[in-house]
């Protein structure tokens, strides 16, 4: 169960977002960062500041999801500045 937001007093601090294969070579890093946060924050505010402020990986955000501490995580699901936090690309196998 995600907490809610009167679980955790508010925490400013920035976020490290993990992303991985065509996701972080068309951005040129590995972990996006993103700062001024104030924690807890909902995955969908997190999209958000992700394609305003790395435009270049915005088309791929319909097709991606966020996990939180390696779980899958919806829309509406919040993040705590101690989250491990991954931006998940889709991804095709054979």
């Amino acid at each position: 169960m995600q907490p809610t937001p009167s679980d955790h007093s508010s925490v400013a601090g920035e976020l490290r977002v993990l992303v991985f294969g065509p996701q972080a070579k068309t951005a040129g890093v590995d972990c996006l960062r993103l700062g001024r946060i104030h924690f807890p924050i909902r995955v969908d505010e997190v999209l958000s500041m992700i394609a305003e402020q790395y435009p270049e990986i915005a088309p791929s955000l319909g097709v991606s999801r966020m996990a939180i501490n390696h779980e899958f995580a919806g829309s509406e699901s919040f993040i705590k500045s101690s989250d491990e936090v991954a931006l998940i690309g889709l991804i095709s196998g054979g």
